[in-house]
């Protein structure tokens, strides 16, 4: 047997089940139930980190090896056949001198010989559909990448998909408030108040705006074509909702 509770709606932040209550500033009951409900969608977008580099006998060598990989990924890796809306950023451009192998792990600056300098820098690649995310680390990693990975799929219309969520809890707290209303032999009249807590969605953060990559000429198709089957992106949502009754 279900048991509703009498108690003040200041409580009403606190409830976790339904309950029957009474209205303060009306003197109506009221009930406060709690909706939830979860919706997904097919992520439209794809984002991969690349880390390049170039190595040189001098520090003017090392860079001078990776500004040519820079330059085949940046006006290769846009032009992928099938993919849109692409947007490139880099990050952490690194020189690093590179020691005699007879150190080991002992890099003395005094005592062990610099035989060389490597360069390595970190490239940010975001495009459009999801789909497209396997074919790009494969042409990555053949213009000359030293890693590639995927850094998540993503939702360009994430906040459609909130309010989706949104909906389908508050009808479900709708649901199970027109049924204890009903138990009891009333019926809802209004909302009175609503309070989002909400999970946020399983998805990245919409990314930081960037300068688009237009791409120009004929399109790359990889070597090595790799299936990507993205995960639908998730949103949850869970609505506190206090309806009045009579």
């Amino acid at each position: 047997m279900r048991v509703f509770q009498l108690f003040s709606v200041a409580a009403f932040a606190a409830m976790a089940s339904p309950a029957l209550c009474q209205d303060a500033s009306s003197g109506r009951p009221v009930i406060v139930v709690s909706g939830s409900a979860e919706v997904s969608a097919p992520p439209d977008r794809f984002a991969i980190d690349v880390t390049i580099s170039g190595r040189g006998d001098t520090q003017v060598a090392a860079l001078r090896s990776l500004a040519t990989v820079q330059d085949r990924v940046v006006e290769t890796l846009p032009s992928l056949d099938g993919v849109e809306d692409a947007r490139l950023t880099t990050d952490d451009v690194e020189l690093e001198p590179v020691y005699d192998r007879s150190c080991g792990d002992r890099y003395d600056e005094d005592r062990c010989p610099v035989v060389g300098y490597t360069a390595t820098m970190d490239i940010q690649f975001e495009a459009a559909p999801a789909t497209r995310a396997g074919d790009a680390l494969s042409l990555a990693s053949e213009l000359g990448a030293t890693s590639v990975r995927l850094n998540a799929y993503s939702l360009s219309d994430i906040a459609s998909l909130r309010q989706e969520a949104d909906r389908a809890a508050y009808a479900d707290a709708r649901q199970q408030a027109d049924g204890l209303a009903g138990a009891s032999g009333n019926r809802v009249l209004r909302v009175i108040r609503i309070q989002d807590a909400s999970v946020p969605p399983e998805a990245f953060a919409e990314a930081t705006e960037v300068d688009e990559v237009v791409v120009t000429g004929s399109r790359v198709r990889p070597a090595v074509s790799l299936v990507a089957l993205p995960k639908p992106v998730v949103a949850r949502s869970r609505l506190t909702v206090m309806f009045e009754i009579e």
